[in-house]
């Protein structure tokens, strides 16, 4: 038998794999696509997340309303409508990814994310450009809907195909660990800088400071992407011709049942999340009055120590299995999410970082446990395709409009509770989903390779 090196029509970022896939050599490569894939999601999760975290400067900057409340909510829908690009970011980069490899995808969209982010720490403000200023930001915020349309599952895809299937999930856990530590991260720097200058400043121009170092940050990670190999999985699918086609048609058409799996287990991980992690700064401060560098500090600081667990609770699912870990998350969310919204109430007597700790205790296994399990619902032909589209219309519908619909719930209401109500409810539809979830359809191509004898 030939060594794959030695194939004609493999390319040479894949051969390179091929060499490297044995022993320690293989270790070191699968260590590095995992740090290097959380890394940039780090980055591309802290763009995207700024929005989030300083909505209330943003909408006295770029909106008109008289009525502080509603322009909160117009503000909110911005950020939503951000998510309205994912499904053609997902395409796009799930076709790229499918087609020219998964990290030529992967370098395109930290770069586009870091443009855009970026250019709303320049973008002229309300009383300087009128009714254009908040359509600047609507178009800047629709950019980087497109770019994170392909990032995370562009990341969990290309770490999934490098690691090992007993560890399948460790590795996979950089990814939504480096997402949780990039929207922490946005949340932390807004805090500090909020502590630095002041809350006038922090109104009149200190927000801008978060977005303009996007900028650098990206192309840092630019350089670390850049200098790691295609995945052993892109490699085999270019050898054996499963690269050809059309990756869309294959996803939208062949799968179109994991398609559907992914958009509802989407749909749960990611509206507990953001309702209950990204949205939660603007609950503390705008419906429970607490000080804004209190809650982006708290939640901050509870994000990053709890991401570091991820891959530990992603190992547990190594063990376990992942439908197991993954419904024990989504239970915890509808036991845990009302009490611990009502311990975050200043008159609770609970402090606030043990109330928001106990509410993070189902995100930490949710999330470790959601991306690897989402990369395995599907073949190798359309595999990032399928996972980018499924899960950004899951996240659209939970990510993207869930701190809006958890606001007008309580507006409507009048419940301070309603967005933990909200969140048990989507905890109960991914519940639902993960019982038509079947084994995983990812082959372990690494170990494969490695059991091919050396020939010298």
């Amino acid at each position: 038998m030939k060594r794959l090196t030695e194939t004609p029509d493999l390319s040479t970022e894949g051969a390179r794999i091929s060499t490297t896939d044995r022993g320690p050599a293989r270790k070191r490569a699968v260590w590095k696509t995992a740090i290097a894939g959380g890394a940039g999601s780090v980055i591309e999760y802290y763009d995207f997340s700024l929005y989030a975290n300083l909505a209330i400067y943003l909408s006295a900057a770029f909106l008109s309303r008289s009525d502080p409340g509603t322009a909160l909510l117009d503000t909110l829908a911005v950020f939503g409508s951000g998510f309205l690009m994912r499904p053609v970011g997902a395409l796009f980069f799930g076709w790229l990814g499918d087609r020219h490899g998964r990290r030529t995808s992967l370098l395109t969209s930290v770069v586009l994310m870091g443009l855009a982010s970026s250019a709303v720490g320049i973008l002229p403000t309300y009383a300087a450009l009128g009714v254009a200023a908040p359509l600047l930001l609507l178009v800047l915020r629709l950019l980087q809907g497109f770019c994170a349309g392909g990032e995370a599952s562009g990341a969990s895809t290309y770490i999934a195909e490098s690691a090992p299937s007993r560890l399948r999930g460790f590795f996979g856990a950089f990814n939504p660990a480096g997402i949780a530590i990039g929207t922490a991260t946005a949340g932390g720097l807004a805090a500090v800088v909020s502590a630095v200058v002041g809350s006038e400043a922090m109104s009149e121009w200190g927000w801008r400071v978060p977005f303009l170092l996007s900028l650098p940050l990206s192309f840092a990670v630019l350089f670390l992407r850049s200098r790691l190999p295609e995945s052993a999985q892109f490699a085999k699918n270019v050898r054996t011709g499963v690269a050809a086609g059309s990756p869309i048609r294959a996803a939208l058409v062949g799968e179109w049942r994991a398609v559907v799996k992914l958009v509802l287990l989407a749909f749960s991980m990611t509206c507990t999340a953001y309702v209950g992690h990204v949205y939660l700064n603007t609950y503390l401060t705008a419906q429970l009055y607490r000080p804004a560098e209190e809650a982006l500090g708290t939640n901050s600081i509870i994000t990053v120590v709890f991401a570091l667990l991820m891959p530990c609770a992603a190992w547990v699912s190594d063990r376990f299995g992942r439908r197991r870990i993954y419904g024990a998350a989504m239970v915890g969310y509808i036991v845990l999410a009302i009490p611990a919204f009502q311990w975050m109430a200043p008159d609770s007597g609970v402090p606030l970082a043990l109330a928001m700790a106990v509410s993070f205790i189902p995100w930490v296994f949710a999330q470790a446990v959601g991306y690897p399990l989402f990369t395995e619902l599907f073949g190798a032909k359309a595999r990032m395709t399928g996972v980018a589209f499924g899960f950004a219309l899951g996240t659209i519908l939970g990510g993207g409009f869930g701190p809006y619909v958890a606001q007008l719930l309580m507006t409507a209401t009048h419940w301070n509770l309603a967005p933990a109500a909200y969140m048990a409810a989507s905890a109960l539809v991914g519940l639902i989903a993960l019982r038509f979830v079947g084994p995983s359809k990812i082959d372990d191509v690494p170990a494969e390779i490695a059991a091919e004898p050396e020939r010298d």
